[in-house]
């Protein structure tokens, strides 16, 4: 297994390839500390979670992390063709930034680069000298472009002072800031508390229930 560190926290990489999805693939999780990659490079489908479906489309993009529910289904005309890079956590102490990584179980987007990740699939096919190393250092930029996508500009990083709440906040305001549609589930898987925990940390701390401060959200967009 190829490992690297990114900001504190040691990842392995599982697998990572090309393929063509050519039959439906069922629901299904991932297991605790796993995380999947997809760049969608062609063809059209669909991702289907508990909670929504996505029309997937070129350019897409999306990660299911620990106990994220999906399915995907294939056009038959145009398949999918995808690259996946499957990630595991293997151990270390996360600081804001690889925090926001490991917080995000589910993410979904449109126009994302695959640059990064073709690469990292070459260099593991062609397994030129030092191949190891090269992988390790494009998966470092991926998640470091990753979390970049995740965080508004300006995000300061104090690794001395922050705690887990510090962590939690910032998961809380970037998903109502990119995210208007979440629901409470999704936001408390984000997070790592149950619905009722997260409803007490957002009265806690904000002064509204989940509802008010999503309704405050869509309303100033």
């Amino acid at each position: 297994m190829i490992s690297f560190e990114f900001n504190g926290v040691s990842f392995g990489l599982v697998s990572a390839g090309r393929g063509v999805m050519e039959e439906k693939i069922d629901m299904h999780a991932h297991s605790s500390n796993s995380f999947e990659l997809h760049f969608i490079t062609n063809g059209r489908g669909t991702l289907v979670t508990k909670d929504k479906e996505y029309r997937l489309k070129k350019g897409d993009f999306f990660v299911t992390g620990p106990n994220i529910y999906h399915a995907q289904t294939t056009d038959k005309e145009t398949p999918v063709e995808d690259i996946y890079i499957y990630l595991q956590k293997i151990g270390g102490t996360p600081n804001v930034l690889s925090a926001a990584f490991l917080d995000t179980h589910f993410y979904f987007a449109h126009g994302f680069d695959y640059r990064l990740a073709d690469e990292v699939v070459s260099e593991l096919r062609e397994r030129k000298l030092d191949y190891k190393t090269a992988v390790s250092a494009l998966l470092l930029k991926q998640l470091t472009e990753l979390v970049r996508a995740y965080l508004p500009d300006g995000i300061y990083q104090n690794t001395e002072d922050e705690n887990l709440y510090d962590r939690r906040f910032l998961i809380i305001e970037r998903s109502f800031l990119y995210s208007p549609d979440i629901t409470l589930t999704q936001l408390s898987e984000n997070i790592g508390l149950c619905t009722r925990q997260t409803e007490r940390l957002l009265k806690k701390y904000y002064g509204k229930t989940f509802r008010e401060l999503r309704r405050e959200k869509n309303i100033s967009d």
